[in-house]
Protein backbone atom coordinates (compact mmCIF):
# COMPACT_ATOMS: atom_id res chain seq x y z
CA UNK A 1 0.00 0.00 0.00
CA UNK A 2 1.12 3.47 -0.75
CA UNK A 3 0.18 6.28 1.28
CA UNK A 4 0.25 9.76 1.44
CA UNK A 5 -0.67 13.50 2.66
CA UNK A 6 -2.05 16.50 0.52
CA UNK A 7 -5.17 18.33 -0.22
CA UNK A 8 -8.34 17.60 -0.93
CA UNK A 9 -10.86 19.66 -3.47
CA UNK A 10 -14.40 18.84 -3.98
CA UNK A 11 -14.85 20.37 -7.34
CA UNK A 12 -17.80 22.18 -6.37
CA UNK A 13 -16.64 24.95 -3.90
CA UNK A 14 -13.37 26.75 -3.14
CA UNK A 15 -12.98 24.52 0.42
CA UNK A 16 -9.99 22.79 0.38
CA UNK A 17 -9.36 19.97 3.01
CA UNK A 18 -6.15 17.85 4.50
CA UNK A 19 -6.39 14.58 3.56
CA UNK A 20 -4.38 11.14 2.95
CA UNK A 21 -4.66 9.31 0.16
CA UNK A 22 -4.27 5.43 0.56
CA UNK A 23 -3.80 3.19 -2.72
CA UNK A 24 -3.67 -0.69 -1.83
CA UNK A 25 -1.90 -3.55 -3.52
CA UNK A 26 -5.38 -4.25 -5.61
CA UNK A 27 -5.56 -1.17 -7.07
CA UNK A 28 -8.37 0.50 -4.71
CA UNK A 29 -8.31 3.96 -4.34
CA UNK A 30 -9.33 6.08 -1.25
CA UNK A 31 -8.84 9.84 0.31
CA UNK A 32 -10.00 10.23 3.77
CA UNK A 33 -10.28 13.73 5.74
CA UNK A 34 -7.02 13.85 7.91
CA UNK A 35 -9.22 15.60 10.95
CA UNK A 36 -12.44 13.72 10.92
CA UNK A 37 -11.48 10.39 9.09
CA UNK A 38 -14.14 11.39 6.75
CA UNK A 39 -14.38 9.58 3.05
CA UNK A 40 -13.94 11.64 0.87
CA UNK A 41 -13.70 9.40 -2.35
CA UNK A 42 -13.41 5.61 -2.97
CA UNK A 43 -12.90 3.93 -6.13
CA UNK A 44 -11.82 0.28 -6.95
CA UNK A 45 -9.04 0.88 -9.05
CA UNK A 46 -6.54 3.66 -9.31
CA UNK A 47 -6.67 3.43 -13.34
CA UNK A 48 -10.00 5.65 -13.29
CA UNK A 49 -7.43 8.97 -11.53
CA UNK A 50 -6.05 11.28 -13.80
CA UNK A 51 -2.43 12.14 -13.09
CA UNK A 52 -0.70 15.24 -13.66
CA UNK A 53 2.99 14.82 -15.60
CA UNK A 54 5.31 15.75 -13.18
CA UNK A 55 7.26 19.49 -13.51
CA UNK A 56 10.25 19.77 -10.89
CA UNK A 57 9.00 19.82 -7.83
CA UNK A 58 5.87 21.57 -7.97
CA UNK A 59 2.84 20.13 -6.70
CA UNK A 60 1.24 17.10 -8.93
CA UNK A 61 -2.77 16.40 -9.14
CA UNK A 62 -4.81 13.52 -9.06
CA UNK A 63 -8.24 14.26 -11.12
CA UNK A 64 -11.67 12.39 -10.33
CA UNK A 65 -13.94 10.95 -12.55
CA UNK A 66 -16.74 13.03 -10.36
CA UNK A 67 -14.52 16.19 -10.66
CA UNK A 68 -12.89 16.37 -7.72
CA UNK A 69 -8.93 16.89 -7.06
CA UNK A 70 -6.13 15.76 -4.84
CA UNK A 71 -2.84 18.05 -4.57
CA UNK A 72 -0.11 16.68 -3.36
CA UNK A 73 3.56 17.74 -3.26
CA UNK A 74 5.12 13.84 -2.69
CA UNK A 75 5.82 13.58 -6.23
CA UNK A 76 7.97 10.14 -5.62
CA UNK A 77 5.22 8.86 -3.99
CA UNK A 78 2.55 9.76 -6.71
CA UNK A 79 5.88 8.61 -9.21
CA UNK A 80 5.94 4.79 -7.66
CA UNK A 81 1.94 4.61 -8.10
CA UNK A 82 2.25 5.62 -12.16
CA UNK A 83 4.87 2.78 -12.30
CA UNK A 84 3.21 0.40 -10.56
CA UNK A 85 -0.45 0.82 -11.87
CA UNK A 86 0.30 2.71 -15.58
CA UNK A 87 3.88 0.56 -15.83
CA UNK A 88 7.36 1.44 -16.12
CA UNK A 89 7.64 2.78 -19.65
CA UNK A 90 4.78 5.72 -18.78
CA UNK A 91 7.40 6.19 -15.67
CA UNK A 92 10.11 6.30 -17.81
CA UNK A 93 8.46 8.56 -20.15
CA UNK A 94 7.55 11.08 -17.25
CA UNK A 95 10.82 11.09 -15.71
CA UNK A 96 12.51 12.17 -19.40
CA UNK A 97 9.84 14.80 -19.54
CA UNK A 98 11.64 15.59 -16.04
CA UNK A 99 15.08 15.79 -17.11
CA UNK A 100 14.01 18.08 -20.20
CA UNK A 101 12.24 20.35 -18.24
CA UNK A 102 14.58 20.97 -15.30
CA UNK A 103 17.74 21.54 -17.48
CA UNK A 104 18.28 24.96 -18.78
CA UNK A 105 19.59 23.95 -22.13
CA UNK A 106 16.53 22.69 -23.49
CA UNK A 107 14.75 25.50 -21.72
CA UNK A 108 16.52 27.59 -24.01
CA UNK A 109 16.60 25.76 -27.14
CA UNK A 110 12.45 25.31 -26.51
CA UNK A 111 12.45 29.29 -26.14
CA UNK A 112 14.33 30.13 -28.84
CA UNK A 113 12.43 27.63 -31.26
CA UNK A 114 9.46 29.48 -29.53
CA UNK A 115 10.39 32.69 -30.82
CA UNK A 116 11.50 31.61 -33.89
CA UNK A 117 8.38 30.30 -34.29
CA UNK A 118 6.52 33.35 -33.45
CA UNK A 119 8.54 35.24 -35.62
CA UNK A 120 7.63 33.61 -38.79
CA UNK A 121 4.14 33.04 -37.51
CA UNK A 122 3.54 36.79 -37.24
CA UNK A 123 5.65 37.96 -40.06
CA UNK A 124 4.25 35.37 -43.07
CA UNK A 125 1.85 32.92 -41.13
CA UNK A 126 -1.05 35.45 -40.40
CA UNK A 127 -0.44 37.96 -43.01
CA UNK A 128 -1.64 35.37 -45.34
CA UNK A 129 -3.72 33.54 -43.24
CA UNK A 130 -5.29 36.51 -42.66
CA UNK A 131 -5.50 37.56 -46.56
CA UNK A 132 -7.18 34.70 -47.36
CA UNK A 133 -9.95 34.42 -44.81
CA UNK A 134 -10.52 38.24 -45.59
CA UNK A 135 -10.86 37.91 -49.29
CA UNK A 136 -13.79 34.88 -48.69
CA UNK A 137 -15.46 36.88 -46.14
CA UNK A 138 -19.18 38.11 -47.56
CA UNK A 139 -20.97 40.57 -48.49
CA UNK A 140 -22.87 41.07 -45.41
CA UNK A 141 -19.78 40.98 -43.50
CA UNK A 142 -18.32 43.69 -44.79
CA UNK A 143 -21.31 45.84 -44.55
CA UNK A 144 -22.06 44.84 -40.95
CA UNK A 145 -18.14 46.07 -40.28
CA UNK A 146 -18.67 49.24 -41.79
CA UNK A 147 -22.09 50.35 -40.51
CA UNK A 148 -20.52 49.53 -37.36
CA UNK A 149 -17.58 51.18 -37.66
CA UNK A 150 -19.10 54.16 -38.86
CA UNK A 151 -21.66 54.07 -36.27
CA UNK A 152 -18.25 54.00 -33.83
CA UNK A 153 -16.92 56.43 -35.30
CA UNK A 154 -20.24 58.77 -35.70
CA UNK A 155 -20.61 58.28 -31.82
CA UNK A 156 -16.89 59.46 -30.72
CA UNK A 157 -14.68 61.03 -33.51
CA UNK A 158 -17.25 62.97 -35.96
CA UNK A 159 -19.88 65.20 -36.66
CA UNK A 160 -22.44 66.42 -38.98
CA UNK A 161 -21.04 67.74 -41.66
CA UNK A 162 -20.84 71.58 -42.01
CA UNK A 163 -20.05 71.89 -45.87
CA UNK A 164 -23.12 73.52 -47.54
CA UNK A 165 -25.38 71.38 -49.92
CA UNK A 166 -23.99 73.33 -52.96
CA UNK A 167 -20.00 72.41 -52.35
CA UNK A 168 -21.37 68.57 -51.40
CA UNK A 169 -23.50 68.86 -54.71
CA UNK A 170 -20.60 69.31 -56.76
CA UNK A 171 -18.07 67.25 -55.12
CA UNK A 172 -19.84 63.92 -55.39
CA UNK A 173 -20.74 64.93 -59.40
CA UNK A 174 -16.90 65.50 -59.64
CA UNK A 175 -16.62 62.19 -57.61
CA UNK A 176 -18.99 59.90 -60.53
CA UNK A 177 -16.35 58.65 -62.54
CA UNK A 178 -14.30 56.81 -60.17
CA UNK A 179 -17.13 55.84 -57.91
CA UNK A 180 -18.58 54.30 -61.63
CA UNK A 181 -15.05 52.70 -62.08
CA UNK A 182 -15.67 50.95 -58.73
CA UNK A 183 -19.21 49.72 -58.88
CA UNK A 184 -18.77 46.31 -57.72
CA UNK A 185 -17.01 47.86 -54.54
CA UNK A 186 -20.12 49.74 -53.80
CA UNK A 187 -18.50 53.23 -53.04
CA UNK A 188 -20.34 55.89 -51.10
CA UNK A 189 -18.67 58.98 -50.20
CA UNK A 190 -19.57 60.51 -47.00
CA UNK A 191 -18.97 64.40 -45.41
CA UNK A 192 -18.54 64.70 -41.56
CA UNK A 193 -17.28 67.29 -39.27
CA UNK A 194 -13.44 65.74 -37.73
CA UNK A 195 -12.71 68.15 -35.28
CA UNK A 196 -10.12 66.21 -33.24
CA UNK A 197 -9.42 63.99 -36.37
CA UNK A 198 -8.74 66.98 -38.61
CA UNK A 199 -8.67 67.13 -42.32
CA UNK A 200 -8.49 63.20 -42.67
CA UNK A 201 -10.38 59.99 -44.70
CA UNK A 202 -11.50 56.96 -43.74
CA UNK A 203 -12.00 53.92 -45.99
CA UNK A 204 -14.30 51.45 -44.30
CA UNK A 205 -14.65 47.62 -44.90
CA UNK A 206 -18.34 48.18 -46.73
CA UNK A 207 -17.00 50.30 -49.32
CA UNK A 208 -18.20 53.55 -47.57
CA UNK A 209 -15.22 56.87 -47.65
CA UNK A 210 -15.51 59.61 -45.18
CA UNK A 211 -14.26 62.85 -46.15
CA UNK A 212 -13.76 64.91 -43.27
CA UNK A 213 -14.60 68.73 -43.74
CA UNK A 214 -11.39 70.09 -43.07
CA UNK A 215 -9.76 68.22 -46.08
CA UNK A 216 -12.13 69.55 -48.17
CA UNK A 217 -10.96 73.05 -46.94
CA UNK A 218 -7.64 72.33 -47.57
CA UNK A 219 -8.06 71.22 -50.96
CA UNK A 220 -7.44 74.12 -54.10
CA UNK A 221 -8.98 71.68 -56.37
CA UNK A 222 -11.41 68.70 -56.24
CA UNK A 223 -8.92 66.28 -58.47
CA UNK A 224 -6.98 66.49 -54.95
CA UNK A 225 -10.11 64.92 -53.53
CA UNK A 226 -9.85 62.34 -56.29
CA UNK A 227 -6.79 61.42 -55.49
CA UNK A 228 -7.24 60.75 -52.15
CA UNK A 229 -10.05 58.71 -53.34
CA UNK A 230 -8.17 56.70 -55.26
CA UNK A 231 -5.70 55.97 -52.37
CA UNK A 232 -8.47 55.24 -50.26
CA UNK A 233 -10.53 52.95 -52.97
CA UNK A 234 -7.21 51.04 -52.61
CA UNK A 235 -7.47 49.69 -49.06
CA UNK A 236 -11.13 48.91 -50.08
CA UNK A 237 -9.91 46.97 -52.66
CA UNK A 238 -7.07 45.14 -50.99
CA UNK A 239 -9.75 44.86 -47.92
CA UNK A 240 -6.98 46.52 -45.67
CA UNK A 241 -9.64 46.77 -43.35
CA UNK A 242 -11.32 43.31 -42.91
CA UNK A 243 -7.21 42.04 -43.26
CA UNK A 244 -6.23 44.41 -40.03
CA UNK A 245 -9.01 43.41 -38.59
CA UNK A 246 -8.20 39.66 -38.94
CA UNK A 247 -4.83 40.13 -37.97
CA UNK A 248 -5.00 42.18 -34.95
CA UNK A 249 -7.67 38.91 -33.67
CA UNK A 250 -5.08 36.21 -34.93
CA UNK A 251 -2.14 38.05 -33.14
CA UNK A 252 -4.11 38.18 -30.08
CA UNK A 253 -5.28 34.51 -30.34
CA UNK A 254 -1.47 33.27 -31.04
CA UNK A 255 -0.16 35.42 -27.76
CA UNK A 256 -3.10 34.26 -25.68
CA UNK A 257 -1.92 29.95 -27.13
CA UNK A 258 1.87 30.64 -26.72
CA UNK A 259 1.51 32.91 -23.44
CA UNK A 260 -2.15 31.66 -21.50
CA UNK A 261 -2.67 35.34 -20.80
CA UNK A 262 -2.27 38.68 -23.13
CA UNK A 263 -1.96 40.91 -20.03
CA UNK A 264 0.48 41.85 -17.19
CA UNK A 265 3.70 41.09 -18.06
CA UNK A 266 3.15 38.62 -21.19
CA UNK A 267 1.41 42.01 -22.83
CA UNK A 268 4.33 43.45 -21.11
CA UNK A 269 6.92 41.22 -22.77
CA UNK A 270 5.15 40.79 -26.43
CA UNK A 271 3.91 44.39 -26.54
CA UNK A 272 6.97 45.66 -28.74
CA UNK A 273 7.19 43.14 -31.30
CA UNK A 274 3.16 43.43 -31.93
CA UNK A 275 3.72 46.83 -32.42
CA UNK A 276 6.50 46.57 -34.86
CA UNK A 277 4.54 44.18 -36.80
CA UNK A 278 1.49 46.05 -36.92
CA UNK A 279 3.15 48.90 -37.95
CA UNK A 280 5.11 46.71 -40.72
CA UNK A 281 1.46 45.65 -41.71
CA UNK A 282 0.40 49.75 -41.70
CA UNK A 283 3.30 50.72 -44.34
CA UNK A 284 2.61 47.62 -46.74
CA UNK A 285 -0.84 48.76 -46.34
CA UNK A 286 -0.44 52.20 -47.09
CA UNK A 287 2.19 51.23 -50.40
CA UNK A 288 -0.40 48.88 -51.78
CA UNK A 289 -2.93 52.05 -51.27
CA UNK A 290 -0.71 53.63 -53.02
CA UNK A 291 0.40 51.96 -56.23
CA UNK A 292 -3.25 51.63 -56.36
CA UNK A 293 -4.07 55.75 -56.61
CA UNK A 294 -1.29 55.94 -58.95
CA UNK A 295 -2.24 53.36 -62.13
CA UNK A 296 -5.84 55.09 -61.58
CA UNK A 297 -4.39 58.61 -61.39
CA UNK A 298 -2.48 57.38 -64.75
CA UNK A 299 -4.64 55.62 -66.73
CA UNK A 300 -7.38 58.70 -66.17
CA UNK A 301 -5.02 61.36 -67.01
CA UNK A 302 -5.11 62.90 -63.71
CA UNK A 303 -1.99 63.93 -62.56
CA UNK A 304 -0.77 62.40 -59.16
CA UNK A 305 1.34 65.38 -58.06
CA UNK A 306 -2.33 66.72 -56.71
CA UNK A 307 -1.74 64.01 -54.23
CA UNK A 308 1.59 65.17 -53.42
CA UNK A 309 0.33 68.39 -53.34
CA UNK A 310 -2.40 68.43 -50.62
CA UNK A 311 -0.59 66.20 -48.24
CA UNK A 312 2.05 68.71 -47.91
CA UNK A 313 -0.73 71.43 -47.46
CA UNK A 314 -1.86 69.19 -44.90
CA UNK A 315 1.94 68.73 -43.55
CA UNK A 316 2.14 72.88 -43.59
CA UNK A 317 -1.02 73.58 -41.76
CA UNK A 318 -0.18 70.46 -39.05
CA UNK A 319 2.98 72.18 -38.16
CA UNK A 320 1.07 75.47 -37.12
CA UNK A 321 -2.02 73.69 -35.53
CA UNK A 322 1.35 71.73 -33.36
CA UNK A 323 2.59 74.83 -32.13
CA UNK A 324 -0.77 76.53 -31.15
CA UNK A 325 -1.99 72.97 -29.38
CA UNK A 326 0.76 70.91 -28.95
CA UNK A 327 -0.14 68.58 -31.17
CA UNK A 328 -3.11 67.51 -30.18
CA UNK A 329 -4.75 67.53 -33.79
CA UNK A 330 -4.28 64.18 -35.58
CA UNK A 331 -4.09 64.63 -39.20
CA UNK A 332 -4.30 62.60 -42.48
CA UNK A 333 -0.52 62.17 -42.23
CA UNK A 334 -0.49 60.45 -38.79
CA UNK A 335 -3.42 57.77 -39.54
CA UNK A 336 -1.58 57.45 -43.22
CA UNK A 337 2.08 58.60 -42.76
CA UNK A 338 3.58 59.93 -45.46
CA UNK A 339 7.24 58.98 -45.82
CA UNK A 340 9.59 61.38 -48.43
CA UNK A 341 10.11 58.70 -50.35
CA UNK A 342 6.17 57.85 -50.64
CA UNK A 343 5.82 61.89 -51.44
CA UNK A 344 8.34 61.34 -54.61
CA UNK A 345 6.12 59.00 -56.06
CA UNK A 346 3.44 61.30 -56.86
CA UNK A 347 5.56 64.00 -58.01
Amino acid sequence: MIVFTGTWYDGKTSAKVVAECRVYDSGGICVEGIEDGKTLVSLPHFNDVKVSSRLADTPRYMYFPGGEKFETGENDAVDRLVAVFRGPSRLNFLHRLHRIESRWSYVLLALAALLVFLFFSVTFGIPVISSAIAFRLPPSALRLAGQQALRIMDQSLLHPSELDSNTQKRLLEHFQPILRNHTSYYPTVLFRKGDQVGPNAFALPNGMIVLTDEMVGLSEQDDELVAVLAHELGHVVHRHGMRRLVQDSLLGFTLLALTGDVSGSSELFLGLPVMLTELAYSREFEREADHYALAYLRSHDIPPRHFAALMERIDAEMTKIWHTTGGKWPSYLSTHPMTEERIKEFE
